[in-house]
């Protein structure tokens, strides 16, 4: 009894050293695995900072740019967090170095920007709208000049003599009607004519001729035509109105 205590003792320990190998080789593979996939971050890092003489003519543009540039990003990121959770030289420097390289790519992509400006200089935003303060004033004298331009035809003003918003959009019209010189023919839609404006006539039809539904309301009559835009519905200031007249005498073309 004694030796088959002992034996069976004997088989047990040797079973509890055999899991204990096993975990350890466990431990051993994983270290294995997380240290490969360190080394492939560090791969990228020296991949991504070739000398000039040493990168092929394909490589301007690799396949795999965008996944190499978040591989670079994530790593900047979890060098800063080891240099912030983890102060030492050794992390800040790892981290400003890699910060550093993003610091010269970028200043080499604001490079090739300006080559390629001069190379296709239809791509300049600069040369339709300047950014210099200097030229600020002669760009809004520009502006001002187009929208007085494209104010040249009849507005006629639908509004409601008894609503607040349709009064205080009344006399917006009329201020810019005397500032630009422009032909208005206002019309009451509930008979009550406004005072800035006596000369409105009343309602006989023509708003539902016009599908106009939505009140107070500026069209464009073009009096040769006859034809009809929408200007605006609701209350809307007298810049946002030369500004309003552009957009629809040019079909809202861009200004950029």
């Amino acid at each position: 009894m004694k030796t088959r205590g002992t034996s069976n003792f004997n088989l047990a320990a040797r079973g509890l050293a055999n899991r204990r190998a096993a975990a350890l080789l466990g431990l051993s593979l994983l270290g294995a695995a997380f240290t490969a996939q360190a080394g492939g971050w560090q791969w990228y890092e020296r991949e991504a900072k070739p000398a000039d003489d040493e990168m092929p003519p394909q490589a301007a543009a690799p396949a795999g740019a965008l996944q190499k540039l978040q591989l670079l990003q994530q790593s900047l990121k979890e060098r800063l967090a080891d240099a912030i959770l983890y102060p030492s030289t050794e992390n800040f420097v790892k981290f400003f170095q890699m910060q550093n390289y993003f610091t010269q790519q970028a200043g080499l992509f604001e490079r090739s920007a300006q080559r390629a400006f001069l190379a296709h200089p239809e791509l300049d935003y600069n040369l339709k709208h300047s950014h210099y303060n200097g030229t600020v004033k002669s760009q809004l004298a520009a502006d001002f000049a187009a929208q007085r331009e494209a104010i040249g035809k009849m507005a006629q003003q639908y509004y409601r003599g008894a609503e607040p918003i349709d009064g205080q959009l009344v006399s917006v019209v009329k201020g810019f009607r005397d500032s630009y010189g422009l032909s208005v023919v206002p019309v009451t839609i509930d008979g009550v004519v406004n005072p800035a404006m006596p000369e409105s006539r009343r309602d006989a039809g023509q708003s539902q001729r016009l599908g106009i539904s939505h009140f107070p309301a500026l069209v464009l009559v073009d009096p040769r035509s006859g034809a009809v835009k929408p200007l605006a519905y609701g209350f809307i200031s007298q810049d946002d109105l030369a500004k309003q007249f552009l957009n629809v005498f040019t079909d809202f073309k861009p200004n950029y």
